[in-house]
């Protein structure tokens, strides 16, 4: 967390990120051709260790929720945390990867639950990675939740520019009757 703490000093993060789980982290192609993936480890003492890095410096954090049990265990060690503050949880889905659920209203449903009853009163954003989040944002919004797209979220090798992906993603979110957020409206959020 070094270099989290050199921004911190300096003012240049207003977050950080931790993930509070483990998985196989792979692509399904390189699945299907023979690649073995490999294991992203987070163990509970790392994340131990990230909140309570997190509560010093008073930064909340943002949590990749790659797979459900990601949500479960986050928001236990946050609880247990003095000083963490509420995380942000990004929920991941994905069409291409083997983790996560794929970009499916049952699939949000079941995290919303699951956020219902571990982290209730918790913000909570839908991003992903090789994916196309649009047919989730309208059930996102009317389910109070945030919007996070970009390159980093976009199926892999997109022709479309991050412009064009968040210009798709402003119409998608206002016709589904929710609004931008502002910076200061997401920093005052942070801060409680």
């Amino acid at each position: 967390f070094a270099a989290l703490k050199g921004l911190a000093d300096r003012g240049l993060v207003e977050w950080g990120a931790l993930d509070p789980g483990s998985m196989n982290f792979a692509h399904a192609g390189q699945v299907a051709a023979g690649d073995k993936g490999f294991v992203y480890t987070n163990s509970v003492e790392h994340i131990r260790a990230g909140l309570g890095f997190a509560a010093t410096l008073g930064l909340p954090m943002a949590y990749a929720i790659y797979e459900p049990g990601f949500l479960r265990l986050g928001a236990q060690l946050a609880a247990e945390q003095p000083g963490a503050g509420q995380p942000i949880y990004r929920l991941m889905f994905t069409d291409g990867f083997t983790f996560s659920y794929p970009p499916k209203p049952y699939a949000l449903q079941a995290y919303h639950e699951l956020l219902r009853e571990f982290a209730p009163d918790a913000p909570w954003m839908i991003a992903g990675l090789d994916v196309d989040l649009t047919p989730l944002i309208p059930l996102a919004v009317a389910l109070g939740g945030h919007v996070r797209v970009g390159l980093e979220d976009a199926r892999l090798g997109t022709p479309k520019t991050n412009l064009e992906i968040v210009t798709e993603a402003v119409s998608a979110i206002e016709g589904a009757g929710g609004s931008l957020a502002r910076p200061d409206q997401i920093r005052a959020s942070l801060r409680q």
